[in-house]
This record gives structure tokens, sequence and C-alpha cells, in this order.
């Protein structure tokens, strides 16, 4: 019986181990593009298609997720591009080329977490395109996408702190911002838009939402030396 026992102990220890090591090697993520011009419109879609986890339905269920974001994109300018070009045809004006491309980056990819921001580009025959950066961060050891509330112990004032550094750097170039900027930062969701690198969390703000057009989407990185004492989970050391 006792031998029984440590065979199992033993075993046990082999799996925990086996587990944390495939989870502390990197995921793989490749690309599948899809590109043509007809028309319509341009495309240019780079999906992101990630593998090696060992949590193989949540990987399944990220991968649905991340070819959806562009395909969304696709179908939406090619609606517009249609509706567009009949309009452009019975009026008598000329037709401009619209266009749907998505790129990603992968700025964390460490312990089982992936960062992978996805940009989105339409441009559907206005003054200029739209840009929108869809934040994508997945724990693939509890198989959840993360707000980001879920990176820090509840009770505490992670937000008061991300808020003041947030406004901290926007006071550094405060010419660049609409007026209202700051009291926008202080209204601060709990699914504000982020994504994780090395150095630290980045939050970040859309076209529109805080500066002009002009401006782009607004980055603010607060370093982990910052945020550690405040966070659930030990991310980059």
């Amino acid at each position: 019986m006792k031998i029984l026992l440590k065979q199992r102990n033993i075993w046990m220890m082999v799996l925990t181990l086996f587990i944390l090591t495939a989870y502390s090697q990197p995921l793989h993520v490749t690309t599948k593009q899809i590109k043509y011009t007809n028309e319509l419109m341009e495309v240019d879609l780079n999906i992101p298609i990630v593998s090696g986890s060992i949590n193989q339905s949540f990987q399944r269920q990220v991968n649905r997720l991340l070819r959806k974001e562009s395909l969304d994109l696709k179908r939406e300018v090619e609606k517009q591009a249609r509706e567009n070009m009949a309009i452009s045809k019975k009026e008598g004006f000329p037709y401009r080329l619209h266009a749907a491309v998505s790129n990603y980056e992968v700025t964390y990819n460490q312990h089982g977490i992936l960062s992978i921001p996805v940009t989105l580009y339409s441009y559907t025959g206005g003054a200029h395109g739209m840009t929108v950066k869809v934040p994508n961060n997945f724990d693939f050891h509890t198989g959840k996408s993360l707000q980001l509330s879920d990176l820090f112990k509840k009770g505490t004032n992670y937000k008061q702190v991300i808020t003041n550094e947030v406004i901290a750097q926007i006071k550094k170039e405060n010419d660049l911002y609409f007026d209202n900027a700051i009291d926008v930062v202080k209204k601060m969701p709990n699914d504000q838009p982020y994504y994780i690198t090395s150095d630290g969390i980045v939050i970040y703000y859309g076209l529109y939402e805080i500066a002009p057009y002009a401006a782009g989407i607004r980055e603010f990185l607060i370093p982990f030396s910052t945020l550690r004492p405040y966070m659930k989970t030990k991310l980059a050391q």
C-alpha cells in the first residue's frame, strides 16, 4: 500500500512538473493571410493562428475569435462597398476603392499568458480610413479572456494608480489632447482596452476618444515596477 501511494505521489509530481513546464513554454503564433483586390475593395488580412497549447479546447476558441475579428471587418467593408458602388453608378460619381486590412502583434507570450492586439483598418470612401485596435489577452491556464480588472487583486486601488500614471503622461504633451481627456481617463472601466508587454501594461484609447484623429491611437505604458504590488499574477520580472 505504501509503495502504491509513493508511486502515485511520484506520478503526480511528474504530471505537475509536465504541466508547469508546458505552460512555461511560449505558444506558437503563425499567420494566415487573405489578400486580394477586386472591383470593390482591397483586402489584406493577416490572421494569427495559435498552436502549441495543452489547453486545446481554449486554443480552438481563441483561434475562432481571432479569425472572426478579421473576417467580420472584411464582411462589413464589403457590404458598405456594394452599397456605395451602387450609389456611385446611380449618381454618376467616381467610386473609391474600399479597403479592409488587419494586422497583429504578439506583445506578450510567456507562462501561458498571451497578449495579441489586432489592428483593424477600414476605408469606405471618406476623407480618411478608420483604425481600431482590438485587445486580445488570454490566460491559457484558466481558459479565459482577461479584462484589465482580472489582473489585479480585489480591493486594491489599481485604477487610481493607473489613471495617475496616464494623466501624468498626458500632461507632458497636453496640447495633443482634447480638453476633457483627463475626465475620460478618470472614468476608466473594468474592461479598459490594454495589452501586455515585457515592460508593463499598455493602456490605450481609440481614435477620437481623448485626442483628434491626427494624434492616432494614444498609448500609455504603465511599468510593472509600479503595478506589481497590486497584481494577482507575476507577469514579467
